[in-house]
């Protein structure tokens, strides 16, 4: 499935640093990485700008200008939030080479903080996790930067491990739950 502009945008300003980034109106925007997709699609400077003030209307991004006559886009928490889940389902695409090792997700988030603990195990479900555990999930492509993003965003970091594992029992049902081989 192709992405959109408005997904192209997000995802971007997601990856940038600070999330956020800055263009001059007056010149415009061109940036590669951001309208060259595998499919060869290239987004033009008014789908751009009509994908920037859609996201501003949703409020996952902020518009500021500046005084050299650029604006900066940055992702507001809302945005961070809706670019996080798109990242998400990017890793229930994710197929290819498996390198063979198994990534492990553990928490023990406390109740007074159930809400980030049912947002992570959404998350992890709609990427394709497997639940080993009630808060043991597996997962066999690499998926640390978006575990770390998310922990962090939420504020989990001191309830939620990441590990990376080159064997568990029972592998071969999980293999075939993946689809590996």
């Amino acid at each position: 499935m192709e992405e959109s502009i408005i997904e192209r945008i997000l995802l971007h300003l997601s990856g940038s640093i600070e999330y956020g980034f800055s263009y001059r109106a007056k010149r415009g925007l061109y940036i590669d990485d951001l309208f060259y997709s595998s499919s060869r699609r290239k987004f033009n400077k008014k789908q751009f700008h009509e994908g920037v003030k859609s996201l501003k209307k949703s409020k996952f991004v902020a518009l500021k200008k500046v005084t050299s006559g650029s604006i900066n886009i940055s992702l507001t928490e809302r945005g961070k939030i809706k670019a996080l889940d798109l990242r998400f389902r990017r890793l229930e695409r994710a197929k290819g080479a498996w390198d063979g090792n198994w990534r492990l997700v553990f928490f023990n988030i406390p109740e007074r903080i159930r809400k980030g603990r049912d947002a992570l195990r959404y998350r992890l479900k709609a990427a394709g996790f497997y639940k080993l555990q009630e808060s043991v999930f597996i997962f066999p492509y690499d998926c640390e930067k978006e575990i770390r993003d998310f922990t962090k965003l939420f504020k989990l970091e001191k309830y939620v491990r990441l590990a990376v594992a080159e064997s568990v029992d029972d592998s071969e049902h999980i293999k075939k739950i993946f689809k590996l081989k």
